[in-house]
């Protein structure tokens, strides 16, 4: 009996299963991404030519987003600009060798030419260094110039005020001395 009964469970199945109408929402996976797309074929007409409700319907799964109801480029696509980047330079590689290599030489041009302009900018700041010790290299020596100008006129001055001193003060020893002989004339 076991066995009549499996058999019978089994035929019963199969023709529910042939009664039972393929629609196109069940190709779908049933995931929350997806729910959109099964909602609209749920409620689509889903017999005769016509494109229902004027939309088209994509039972087929997007590469990119893994998502149905769209293909890879659509706009429908929340990944139709980034992608998957990994998967898209591989795909890009494979597809287009010479793009890569031009995309290649490319950074490598911008390498060499970032690696240019980092020397070129080491070299005008040890430029600029040696200027600034240049500059105050000729600072400290016009600096020393007017100070060994500034002692020498101080110390002429001093030696014009001795002078005038000295002489102030022979003038004033002469005149002492001519005026006691004066006064040891009128004696």
């Amino acid at each position: 009996m076991g066995r009549k009964a499996a058999i019978e469970k089994r035929d019963a199945e199969s023709s529910a299963m042939q009664q039972r109408e393929v629609r196109p929402e069940d190709t779908i996976p049933d995931r929350p991404e997806n729910q959109e797309a099964r909602e609209f074929l749920k409620n689509a007409p889903s017999k005769g030519l016509w494109l229902p409700f004027g939309k088209e319907v994509k039972v087929m799964k997007c590469w990119r987003c893994k998502q149905y109801g769209h293909r890879t480029g659509d706009r429908e696509c929340p990944m139709k600009q980034s992608g998957n980047m990994t998967n898209e330079k591989k795909r890009r590689v494979m597809y287009d060798p010479m793009a890569s290599m031009v995309e290649k030489r490319a950074k490598k041009k911008d390498a060499r030419r970032e690696a240019r302009r980092e020397r070129q900018l080491a070299k005008i700041a040890w430029y600029q260094e040696l200027l600034e010790e240049e500059r105050e290299k000729r600072d400290r020596r016009r600096n020393e110039r007017m100070l060994a100008k500034a002692a020498k006129k101080s110390s002429k001055k001093k030696k014009r005020k001795r002078a005038q001193v000295d002489s102030s003060s022979s003038d004033s020893s002469s005149d002492s001395s001519s005026s006691s002989s004066s006064s040891s004339d009128d004696d």
